[in-house]
């Protein structure tokens, strides 16, 4: 399968751990998202450790079905090995599959999908993507969850040594047309939903 690569020849990782999840807030937001939808459909870009994950798996019922796709090795950065992850949820609801965003995120069905949880070291072209494509792969009542979108997160070292577009200037774009909530604490979470 030929892989849609992100543009970051000169990225280097300044995330502080492995996970930019590491604040427990955050998982109690993910947890929370799971128990107020109760989704039986959920798709994830950007595994790493599996950290979101494992809050997907621990929120959810026996009912719901966890895609979850990553570069794995082929991401020359901050990456895990595919047999690992694999293994780790093997006896699990959670489907771990070699894929990018921009080409298996097209294969998905229009309307059918509770949460999309995308983390796949965002920028605003990331943000934009998904606002775009992603979307209308949400049920009505979906949510898409992206890392990142607080004006600390738009400056952190290589999005501004490579020049990479801002998050904040996209979330202003679309607006008026999706609701759009950002978690500020760094290195923030934003959910953006159909209006």
């Amino acid at each position: 399968m030929t892989l849609h690569k992100i543009d970051l020849s000169n990225f280097d990782n300044n995330f502080k751990g492995r996970s930019s999840y590491t604040n427990e807030k955050f998982s109690k937001v993910l947890r929370a998202i799971c128990l107020v939808k109760n989704p039986t459909k959920i798709v994830e870009f950007g595994i790493l450790d599996g950290y979101s994950l494992d809050c997907f798996i621990e929120s959810t019922g026996e009912d719901c079905q966890i895609d979850a796709y990553d570069l794995f090795e082929e991401f020359p950065y901050n990456s895990s090995e595919f047999d690992s992850i694999n293994e780790k949820y093997k006896e699990s609801r959670v489907s771990v599959m070699r894929g990018d965003l921009f080409f298996s995120g097209n294969e998905l069905l229009d309307n059918s999908i509770d949460i999309i949880h995308v983390d796949i070291a965002n920028d605003g072209d990331v943000y934009e993507y998904c606002i775009v494509n992603l979307i209308k792969k949400l049920k009505k009542d979906g949510v898409l969850i992206l890392e990142g979108g607080s004006k600390e997160r738009d400056n952190i070292e290589w999005m501004v040594k490579f020049n990479k577009r801002k998050i904040r200037e996209v979330l202003y774009k679309y607006s008026n047309e999706y609701k759009i909530k950002v978690f500020n604490e760094f290195p923030s979470l934003t959910l953006i939903s159909k209006k």
